[in-house]
């Protein structure tokens, strides 16, 4: 009989909750330095493994021994209230085929890029003239108001600052204990879920009474095609609406602090915008041609920890992964930022690298390598944002490295410890205009950089 994976169940019932609870990222990190890619572990009650590493993550997304639902913690559970996230099976597929008809199918994505550019440039526009300023702040409401134009189409000031306050609450209800006591951290959790309820009621009601097209307009349609009830439909929207803030913020806050910090990769990056799109409305073609921004794209998904592990699961019958076996009834979770920081696949894994993914390195890598959104087809519990993700990074950088350079003032960058761990410092930053002499000469000046 195989053994079963090495780690630690910890004390009696809480085993090691504690311990994941206020330092989320670290314990994977930990623990798989330890123990290795495939390591278990006693959370809530429940054991559980952590698979890692391209074998075991794949398996983690693919095996239908392993189904989603069940064992995820009381946070989760209370903040994703009816969402698909939390289920599997046939009920899975047919909300995931609603939802991709909205957020992954590409003309409906080209439908969303002239509001997101319209929504960028409202911010981008004022940033020169702002000297040195904290930029956290302004990417959280950006993300905010693509939910007013994606989502609820209430444009009103007043409404983006409130999704902006109540989702920030939401994403704090996974950094403690989920008692939801009024006036506390997991309390406005809960404050926060109850009024993004009503805010996606109001809108799914706005929606039936006009004429829009949008994520909801589209998820609309689809459920009525399928039969899905408003419930279901709410809680996928709800679910939607969360990820997408964290989605876009974090993702356009760590690359434009890392071309800060590699003055050669945003040249490189302002080589290719100012060919590709050099001056007024950047389309869906112009995105799809910018090779090099898909290229940071992706590496800055892998190289930071925007995800430490995926929705959790429960083992239904018993398997054997990696030489271990796991038992049936065990939890299950996959573990996102370790496996991206495998040194048996990823080579200097700490090293920021866009050329990972040149097309020769993309195709020599094994299945479940690269999975910041998760893995396996679509329709199971990939994220379906990544394709929109990857639009509003390399639009955002267009749109700035064609007119801006950037540099960082002396602050503390170290990285917090929170579900999206962020510069402790906000982002202090100083946007300089580029004079049009300036733009014209560097596609030569970074000619060389370009073919490296």
């Amino acid at each position: 009989m195989k053994p079963l994976p090495p780690g630690r169940l910890g004390l009696p019932w809480i085993g090691e909750s504690l311990t994941i609870a206020f330092n989320n990222h670290g314990f994977y990190k930990e623990r798989v330095a330890k123990y290795g890619p495939i390591f278990k572990t006693r959370l809530f009650g429940i054991n559980f493994v952590v698979f890692s590493g391209p074998e075991g993550f794949h398996r983690f997304a693919t095996d239908p021994a392993i189904e989603r639902g069940g064992t995820d913690p009381l946070s989760v559970k209370q903040i994703f209230t009816t969402s698909l996230a939390l289920i599997d099976g046939p009920e899975h597929r047919k909300r995931k085929h609603a939802m991709l008809m909205a957020v992954r199918d590409r003309d409906a994505i080209a439908r969303y890029v002239p509001d997101m550019q319209k929504i960028m440039m409202k911010y981008i526009s004022q940033w020169e003239s702002r000297g040195a300023f904290t930029l956290l702040p302004d990417l959280r409401r950006m993300a905010a108001d693509f939910t007013v134009a994606m989502y609820t189409q209430d444009y009103s000031e007043e409404h983006a600052r409130e999704l902006d306050k109540i989702l920030g609450w939401m994403r704090e209800a996974f950094m403690g204990v989920p008692v939801a006591i009024p006036g506390t951290t997991y309390g406005n959790a809960i404050r926060g879920r109850n009024r993004l309820h009503k805010i996606i009621y109001e809108a799914i009601e706005r929606h039936r009474r006009g004429n829009y097209d949008d994520v909801v307009s589209r998820m609309l349609a689809s459920a009525k095609e399928m039969g899905l009830p408003d419930d279901q439909l709410m809680g996928d929207l709800k679910h939607l609406i969360f990820a997408g803030q964290g989605g876009y913020f974090v993702p356009l806050l760590l690359i434009t602090m890392t071309l800060a910090q590699q003055p050669e990769l945003m040249e490189r990056a302002r080589e290719e915008a100012l060919r590709v799109a050099p001056d007024g409305p950047i389309t869906m073609d112009q995105l799809d041609r910018m090779e090099y921004l898909e290229r940071l794209s992706r590496e800055l998904r892998r190289f930071f920890a925007m995800n430490s592990a995926t929705f959790f699961g429960r083992v239904k019958t018993e398997i054997e992964v990696g030489g271990y076996r796991i038992p049936a009834g065990w939890g299950a979770i996959g573990g996102v930022h370790i496996t991206m920081a495998n040194p048996a696949v990823w080579e200097d894994p700490k090293r920021f690298d866009p050329d990972r993914f040149l097309p020769e390195h993309v195709a020599a890598r094994p299945e479940g390598a690269y999975v910041p959104h998760g893995d396996g087809e679509r329709a199971g519990h990939r994220c379906p944002g990544e394709d929109i993700v990857a639009v509003a990074v390399k639009m955002y950088l267009a749109l700035l490295l064609r007119q801006f350079r950037w540099e960082l003032p002396p602050q503390d960058l170290t990285l917090t410890n929170e579900v999206f761990p962020l510069p402790t410092s906000g982002l202090k930053i100083q946007f300089h205009k580029q004079s049009p002499q300036t733009r014209q000469q560097m596609p030569r000046a970074a000619e060389g950089l370009a073919h490296r």
